[in-house]
């Protein structure tokens, strides 16, 4: 479409203070800006483990700030915990929220947000149901992970694990009003937690580009983190005390994370949620798994734009034609994914997969409102099937289930 035939909205709410460092320079000054004094510090038990909230926590009460830990936040957060962590919140008269860690900790923090402005549950407020109207508390959020994005998203993603089912949870109040972009919380990450959450961020990039809802603005935002993670994911990756790399992935992830707020995701996260809440594989593991058989089904629905990613993670490719161009963007995309040790299918998970089980994983798939319908290629379920059938371990005709 001609850009003189489009119209759209574009808002960037959050306030990113990016810096190493800036954690301990800037969070008690923009706290008492906010005129807050008492913080609901949500966080992890791996963290806690590395010691992030304590230092945190023990920086506010030297400013004169009272803070609480929550550090009971799940992998896929648990629709049970939030409401939990709510109660604390209230109980401890808290006055704002600091979501310190990955999406889990920035999804958890949304969710409680909802629930302490909000009456009755947290899945009352999932997408399609009752809307988020209330203003929720003050939230400021400090990723620790260079991948997931939401600290400058307005979504939070809840999982009910009596259902299996993960839940989106959206509206424009979600937005953390301030989040702090510090690369030295990043030094310590595990390096599969910097090949899984930095291809997180890859993704989230690619399907803002690709997705219908994309814009002039999203594509020049998206193209940026694409070309910061094909060059600095891999050293950030081989060493963890190369501090210019992990800077580049983690404002990379942040850049992706405003591409997508504003463009949305597809169908690489349609299929991956329903391995996370069913089959509790992390997020961005299971999306990178996907990408590239994703990819390749989505290729004719826009050879042009394939093109440009596949240009930039190989340049030669700028004296191939679009459609040759992007067929070899799979190939280009399996072999980043090698270099990042990450596993080509879901064989490592020792399960086989029986034609319900890919029935129900398929189902879950398509009925992801926030992502199918973003998907550049029209998604019908024996499609997604097909995807699935290709990183599944199945069952064989005559074996015993």
């Amino acid at each position: 479409m001609y850009l003189s035939q489009q119209t759209f909205n574009s808002a960037l709410p959050t306030n990113v203070i990016f810096g190493v460092n800036s954690v301990e320079e800037s969070l008690t000054v923009k706290i008492k800006e906010f005129n807050k004094s008492s913080v609901f510090i949500a966080t992890d038990p791996g963290l806690v483990q590395a010691g992030i909230p304590d230092k945190i926590q023990s920086l506010l009460k030297e400013n004169g700030i009272n803070a609480i830990i929550f550090s009971e936040i799940e992998p896929n957060p648990h629709a049970v915990t939030v409401m939990k962590g709510a109660q604390v919140y209230k109980a401890e008269s808290c006055d704002m929220i600091l979501a310190v860690g990955g999406g889990s900790a920035m999804d958890f923090s949304k969710a409680v947000g909802v629930i302490v402005s909000h009456p009755g549950h947290i899945l009352d407020y999932r997408r399609g149901e009752k809307p988020v109207v209330n203003e929720i508390p003050t939230l400021f959020a400090i990723p620790t992970t260079v991948g997931t994005g939401s600290e400058v998203t307005t979504v939070s993603v809840v999982t009910d694990h009596e259902a299996g089912r993960k839940y989106v949870v959206a509206s424009p109040v979600l937005a953390p009003k301030i989040a702090f972009v510090d690369p030295s919380l990043t030094t310590s990450l595990p390096r599969h937690v910097v090949a899984s959450t930095g291809i997180d961020a890859l993704v989230h990039a690619l399907e803002a580009y690709t997705s219908v809802r994309s814009t002039p603005i999203t594509d020049g935002l998206a193209l940026q983190a694409i070309k910061m993670l094909k060059d600095h994911l891999p050293p950030s990756y081989a060493h963890s005390n190369n501090l210019e790399a992990r800077s580049q992935v983690h404002l990379a992830s942040t850049i992706a994370g405003m591409a997508f707020g504003l463009g949305g995701v597809a169908l690489v996260h349609s299929c991956s949620h329903p391995m996370s809440a069913i089959y509790h594989v992390p997020h961005g593991l299971a999306n990178a798994i996907l990408l590239p058989y994703v990819m390749k089904h989505n290729l004719i629905s826009n050879y042009k734009k394939y093109a440009d990613i596949a240009r930039i993670f190989d340049p030669s490719l700028t004296f191939e034609n679009d459609k040759s161009a992007a067929e070899r963007l799979v190939d280009l995309l399996n072999d980043f994914n090698q270099s990042l040790n990450i596993p080509k299918d879901f064989s490592y998970l020792g399960i086989k997969f029986t034609k319900e089980m890919v029935d129900r994983l398929a189902h879950d798939a398509m009925e992801d409102k926030g992502t199918i319908p973003n998907n550049p290629r029209k998604v019908f379920k024996e499609d997604v099937i097909k995807i699935y059938n290709k990183v599944l371990p199945l069952y064989q005709e005559g074996e015993s289930a």
